[in-house]
């Protein structure tokens, strides 16, 4: 029997997300070196430099918080574990056991989920967790309550074999109709 193991970690990857906070990072930065370091007034009514200071914090830690964006998927012989940082303090267990199916779908993620993140779509749709690196493949789980959720991953393929491994070692056996 092959080994049930898959790791994955995904990072938010929209190029005019990062263009905006680069750029707005880059204004402030420009007005700090004109005002501060070059002593050329910035703009008609220009700050403080301690404000101007201060207000260079705003876009850094916006910054920060994208580059920390990131959804981590592991499943084992156990289960499924997720995270998806910053927004959980901790680690997402789901046991074979509480599934009833889990299977690949193609999936739209602004369409049916409104967008990347942790968002709820509809009754037919559920949860989805995802980010913008996540594809247009994801994993669907089926819950024993009839809740659904939808994990996406850059890797369907990889996935795809894990689950028919699952599925094959009787993880999820007993649990079909």
């Amino acid at each position: 029997m092959n080994a049930i193991t898959f790791s994955e970690t995904q990072y938010f990857s929209r190029w005019w997300a990062w263009a905006a906070v680069i750029a707005l990072n880059g204004l402030f930065i420009y007005a700090i070196i004109q005002q501060v370091v070059l002593r050329k007034p910035f703009g008609n009514k220009p700050a403080s430099d301690i404000i101007l200071l201060l207000l260079e914090i705003i876009p850094l830690l916006l910054l920060f918080f994208v580059l920390s964006i990131k959804l981590k998927t592991s499943i084992t012989e156990k289960g499924i574990y997720y995270r998806f940082y910053p927004f959980q303090f901790k680690t997402t267990f789901i046991a074979w056991d509480e599934l009833i199916d889990a299977y690949m779908r193609e999936y739209h993620s602004f369409y049916e989920y409104g967008g990347w993140g942790i968002r709820l779509g509809n009754t037919k749709t559920g949860w989805a967790i995802n980010t913008s690196a996540s594809g247009k493949i994801g994993l669907q789980l089926k819950f024993r309550d009839e809740k659904l959720l939808m994990i996406g991953t850059r890797r369907p393929e990889e996935l795809k074999m894990i689950i028919n491994t699952v599925k094959s070692a009787g993880k999820l056996q007993n649990l079909f109709p």
